[in-house]
């Protein structure tokens, strides 16, 4: 639409710049004719009050000076202007609004005809005057009005097109970004959707599950209690103890996914939030960096641990043996930023937000609700998570949370 419009607008221009351009030689040819039928009669140079009563005449058609010329010098002039270099000719110059040009005023009078042949009778002609007409021109200095009025309207009409086509694209980028924006919005709206109903039906299987599973956990440690002896049963015996207790870490996951209840804050010290969780995950697995202060910050100490542990176990899960994962925390103006670090084969490119949905997993164990827990916990502390993969190989966390002081 912009294109067609501007194409239009640049058509016209061009046509109104044109039609300008005739109007200035039109103007020009008529105050040619006009000069020549003023000034025809006489042989000199033609009065002032001529002059003035000339460019009287045609003022309101744009003649602003008009002049009589005898080899380069003016002899006589009217208005107010200038012809600029006075050259031969009838050339028509047109510069900074104003058209100038220079033509011969009267015709040279012709040569007397032949002698009178003998015996034929003189004719008698009336008496005219001998002196020879001189070399006059006359040049003019004019404003075509009428042409400035055709340019400017089109420059107008050039700047209205262009503010049309600006205030379309600015409608169109508008509506395209709220569309975006509603898109998102609506994706964002399914995902709360979707996980409310995965939350609820998870909160109801953990609840129903949860008794059973404590029930069958006790009776598994009894039984392998009564076979510890026996070296064909006891291994079946903590084979079902194992599974009984990873069934119920299952149960506290989706749990602790579908909490979301209000936080504990208290003045925690992170270096001791960090400290616990990497004692709980494995000192000997992790390289931990901490602040040099000891000051405290609103935190739910035992949520945002949980958050941390969730990572470090991935991370340590995913290095090579004898990779030490590294974490450590630090103050960025006024955020708290954990950051973690592995040495594994790092994140598929694409994946870097996906990571973070519930179920998603990578491994052959687990059901991917550790990371999803992690970005729970943190939005509550009013914070954001992410990840990407290290310039240097392995994945790279970064959990950033508000440094409110007590």
């Amino acid at each position: 639409m912009c294109a067609v419009l501007l194409s239009a607008v640049v058509f016209i221009r061009r046509s109104a710049l044109e039609s300008s351009s005739l109007v200035v030689r039109g103007m020009a040819n008529v105050l040619m004719l006009a000069g020549v039928e003023a000034f025809r009669e006489g042989t000199g140079v033609p009065s002032q009050q001529a002059l003035e009563a000339f460019l009287n005449t045609h003022q309101e058609g744009g003649l602003r000076y008009v002049a009589i010329v005898e080899d380069g010098q003016v002899l006589a002039s009217a208005g107010v202007g200038s012809l600029g270099k006075i050259e031969d000719g009838t050339q028509l110059r047109f510069e900074e609004g104003r058209g100038r040009f220079i033509h011969r005023l009267r015709k040279p009078r012709p040569p007397d005809g032949p002698p009178a042949v003998s015996g034929t009778p003189p004719m008698v002609e009336p008496p005219v005057s001998q002196e020879p007409r001189r070399n006059l021109r006359i040049g003019y200095d004019f404003e075509p009005v009428t042409a400035l009025e055709l340019k400017e309207r089109s420059q107008r009409l050039l700047f209205v097109a262009a503010v049309s086509c600006m205030g379309i694209l600015g409608l169109a980028f508008a509506f395209s970004r709220s569309l975006a924006q509603r898109e998102a919005l609506a994706a964002e709206l399914e995902r709360g959707r979707r996980l409310a109903a995965l939350g609820t039906m998870s909160a109801v299987l953990a609840h129903e599950l949860r008794n059973p599973l404590a029930s069958l956990k006790g009776h598994a440690q009894l039984l392998a209690e009564r076979v510890e002896r026996d070296e064909v049963l006891r291994p079946k015996a903590d084979r079902i103890v194992g599974e009984a207790v990873r069934l119920e870490q299952l149960m506290n996951d989706l749990l602790g996914f579908v909490r979301s209840g209000e936080l504990r804050r208290s003045g925690t010290d992170p270096n001791e939030v960090l400290r616990a969780a990497v004692e709980a995950t494995g000192e000997s697995s992790v390289e931990a960096r901490y602040l040099p202060g000891h000051e405290k910050v609103e935190l739910d100490a035992g949520r945002f641990q949980q958050a941390l542990e969730n990572v470090l176990r991935n991370a340590v899960q995913v290095s090579p043996a004898g990779q030490r994962v590294e974490v450590g925390v630090a103050q960025e103006g006024p955020a708290l930023v954990f950051t973690v670090r592995d040495h594994g084969p790092g994140i598929p490119k694409g994946d870097e937000e996906r990571i973070f949905e519930p179920f998603v997993t990578g491994r052959l164990r687990g059901v991917g609700l550790g990371l999803a827990i992690t970005r729970r916990i943190v939005e509550l502390h009013g914070g954001s998570v992410s990840a990407r993969t290290h310039a240097e190989g392995g994945a790279e966390f970064r959990l950033t949370v508000p440094a409110r002081g007590t």
